[in-house]
C-alpha cells in the first residue's frame, strides 16, 4: 500500500491525527513522536470533503465511541447557589483541546526517557479532558454538600486544610508518603476551578523535573517539563481529588478526638469519596501506578482497619503490596530516569509498606509477601534520603529549627528496625522448617543466628540524641520539633520491645534451648526485663503521643500483655 500523495507538511501525522493534537512536523519527526522515539507516519487516509453519503454516515455512526465529550456550549450551566458557599460560583472553563490532550495522557511519575514505553492501552475512561475534569468538580461539589451536612460551621476548604495541618504535624513523621506543595497546590486547584491555579514554588517544581530531560535517542523533550509533573494537577483531577480526599480521611480516621472532635463525624465522607473515585479509574490506575497508587491504597487500608474492618483492610493493604511488587520497588534500577520527588516517594512507599507487611504477620498472623527472598535480585532499594527543603511542619504550624536530616532519621531508624527483625525471625523460620527432628543446631546455623540477633538488638544504639529514649522527659512538648520527636520516639521503642518479646518467643524451641529448670528460668527473666522496659516507655511517654500512634501501637501492648501473662502463669 503506497503513502497517502499529501505531502508531510500539509496534514499532521498519523499518531496526532489519532489524538487529534496539532502536529508540529519538521524533518522526520513531530515533537510527539519524538518523545515516543518513532517517526511519523502518514498511511491514513485522508478524509472525504463535502457532505457525507449514506454509507459513510453509517460508519461514522459505528466508529463513535460509547461515551462522547458534549460541545462545552451544550454542557448544562451550573447553578451557582448549588454550589457550598466557600467555593464561590462554579462556571464552564474552555479547555483548548489541542493544549490540554499534550497533558492528559503522560504518566506524571515518569521522565520523559520513559514515555515512549508507555503505549495506548484500552480503557474504560474513555471520557475526554474536560468532561473528566467536570466531573471531579462535581465530586468536590458533592463532597462539600456531604460535609456541610455533618459540620455546617466549617466549609470544606476549611476542612481540608485542617485535615493537611494534623497529618503534617502528628501522622507525617510516621507515614511520610504526601509531597505537602503538591498537595496544597491540588486543594488550591479545587476550591478555585482556575487551570492556572497557585503552582508550587520554583524550587518545588525544579525538583519535580531537571530543566532538560532527554529521551533514549537524545533529543531535546524540554517541553515535557511543562506538562507532565504533579506540578499541574489539572492534568489528573480524579487522582488528585482522590489523594486529597485520603489524605483526610487518615487525619480523620487515625487521630483521638481530643486532637481532631471533628474526626469521627466526617472519617467516612471523606473515606468514602476517596474510594469512589478511585474506582472510576481503576484500570487506568493499575496498568500505570505511581507512588500516589500505593499511598493512597495504604491510607485506605489504614482508615478501613480503625473502622473496625481487618478483613477489608487486608484486602485493600494487598492491593498495596501487589503494586509494589509490580512496580519492582524493591528493585533500585527501577527508580531510573523518575522525576526526584516522585522516586522518593516511591522509596517511602516501598519500605512503609514492607513495614506493615512484617507487621501485620506479626501482630495478626497474617502471611508475610514481602521479604528478600520473594525477589529474584533481593532488595537493593536503598532508605529513603529525604528531599531538599521538605518542610518539617506543615506552614501552618510555627517554624522551628528541627534539621530535615533529624525526621529522615527516625524513619529510617523505623525501617532498619523492622528489617533486622524480619531478616531474624525469616532465618528462625527456615532453620526450624529444615531442621532433622532431635538434632542440635549446627555451629554454623547457631553463628548465623547469633549474627542477626546482634545485628537486631543494636540496630538502634546510633540513634540521634532526640530519638534517644532518655530524652522523654527533657523535650519542650510544646514545640512542635520535639512533637515529632516524641511521636517517632515512642514508635521507635513500642516496637522495638515488642519485636524483643517476640523473638524471645522463637528461642523457647527445643532446637534453642534444652528444656531444663533452669534454662527456663532465664528466659522468664528475660522476658520480665523486656518487660519492665516496655512499662517505663508507656509510664515516661504523653499520652497523646501513644494515642497518635494509634492501632498498631496498642496491638502491640496488648500481645505484649498476651505473652507476659502466659508466661507468668506457667
Amino acid at each position: 500500500m503506497s503513502k497517502a500523495k499529501r505531502g508531510p507538511s500539509d496534514r499532521a501525522c498519523d499518531r496526532c491525527r489519532k489524538r487529534k493534537a496539532r502536529c508540529d512536523f519538521t524533518g522526520s519527526a513531530c515533537s510527539r513522536c519524538q518523545l515516543a522515539g518513532i517517526d511519523c507516519t502518514f498511511f491514513m487516509p485522508v478524509g472525504r470533503r463535502g457532505p457525507k453519503t449514506r454509507q459513510s454516515r453509517a460508519e461514522a455512526l459505528n466508529a463513535v465511541p460509547l461515551i462522547q465529550e458534549p460541545p462545552v456550549s451544550q454542557l448544562p450551566e451550573r447553578n451557582a447557589e448549588s454550589v457550598a458557599p466557600s467555593l464561590g460560583t462554579s462556571e464552564n472553563i474552555p479547555l483548548p483541546s489541542a493544549t490540554w490532550e499534550t497533558r492528559v495522557g503522560i504518566n506524571p511519575a515518569l521522565s520523559s526517557s520513559q514515555v515512549s514505553q508507555q503505549q495506548p492501552v484500552p480503557s474504560p475512561i474513555s471520557d475526554t479532558a474536560s468532561s473528566r475534569l467536570l466531573s471531579s468538580f462535581q465530586r468536590w461539589d458533592d463532597l462539600a454538600a456531604a460535609v456541610a451536612c455533618k459540620i455546617p460551621t466549617l466549609t470544606l476548604e476549611r476542612l481540608a486544610n485542617k485535615c493537611f495541618d494534623l497529618y503534617f504535624e502528628y501522622l507525617f513523621p510516621l507515614i511520610p508518603l504526601v509531597h505537602e506543595p503538591s498537595l496544597r497546590a491540588g486543594l488550591d486547584f479545587f476550591v478555585t476551578r482556575n487551570l492556572h491555579a497557585r503552582r508550587a514554588s520554583k524550587t518545588t517544581a525544579e525538583l519535580w523535573s531537571p530543566s532538560v530531560q532527554r529521551n533514549a535517542a537524545g533529543s531535546d523533550t524540554s517541553t515535557l517539563d511543562t506538562v507532565g509533573t504533579l506540578e499541574y494537577p489539572e492534568s489528573w483531577p480524579e487522582s488528585t481529588f482522590t489523594l486529597l480526599t485520603a489524605v483526610c480521611a487518615e487525619a480523620a480516621s487515625l487521630l483521638p478526638a481530643e486532637i481532631f472532635p471533628e474526626g469521627d463525624l466526617i472519617a467516612d465522607v471523606f473515606l468514602n469519596a476517596s474510594r469512589d473515585c478511585l474506582n472510576s479509574y481503576i484500570e487506568a490506575d493499575l496498568e500505570h501506578p505511581n507512588a500516589n497508587s500505593v499511598t493512597i491504597r495504604y491510607f485506605h487500608s489504614n482508615c478501613l482497619h480503625a473502622a473496625g474492618k481487618p478483613k477489608y483492610s487486608w484486602h485493600i493493604f494487598g492491593e498495596a503490596a501487589r503494586l509494589v511488587q509490580v512496580m519492582q520497588l524493591h528493585d533500585e534500577s527501577s527508580y531510573e530516569g523518575l522525576f526526584p520527588v516522585e522516586a522518593e516517594l516511591r522509596r517511602r512507599a516501598f519500605w512503609i509498606v514492607y513495614m506493615g507487611d512484617k507487621s501485620a504477620a506479626i501482630l495478626n498472623n497474617r502471611p508475610i509477601t514481602l521479604h528478600k527472598f520473594s525477589f529474584d535480585s533481593r532488595i537493593t532499594t536503598p532508605y529513603p534520603s529525604g528531599i531538599v527543603n521538605e518542610p518539617a511542619i506543615s506552614p501552618g504550624q510555627v517554624r522551628t529549627d528541627i534539621a530535615q536530616p533529624d525526621f529522615i532519621a527516625g524513619f529510617n531508624a523505623n525501617v532498619r528496625l523492622w528489617q533486622a527483625a524480619s531478616d531474624l525471625l525469616l532465618e528462625i523460620r527456615i532453620l526450624q522448617e529444615n531442621r532433622v527432628l532431635g538434632q542440635p543446631l549446627t555451629d554454623e546455623q547457631r553463628g548465623r543466628i547469633d549474627a542477626l540477633y546482634v545485628r537486631f538488638m543494636t540496630c538502634l544504639d546510633d540513634l540521634p540524641l532526640h530519638l534517644q529514649i532518655d530524652n522523654f522527659g527533657s523535650a519542650n512538648e510544646g514545640r512542635d520539633h520535639s512533637k515529632q520527636a516524641v511521636i517517632q520516639r515512642v514508635n521507635l521503642q513500642v516496637s522495638f520491645h515488642c519485636l524483643r518479646m517476640v523473638i524471645t518467643q522463637k528461642f523457647e524451641g527445643p532446637e534453642f534451648l534444652t528444656p531444663t529448670v533452669e534454662q527456663t528460668d532465664l528466659l522468664l527473666l528475660r522476658k520480665t526485663e523486656i518487660a519492665r522496659d516496655m512499662l517505663r516507655v508507656i509510664r515516661e511517654a504523653p499520652f497523646w503521643a501513644l494515642q497518635v500512634n494509634g492501632e498498631p501501637c496498642v496491638s502491640m501492648t496488648q500481645f505484649f500483655c498476651r505473652d507476659l501473662e502466659d508466661a507468668l502463669s506457667f
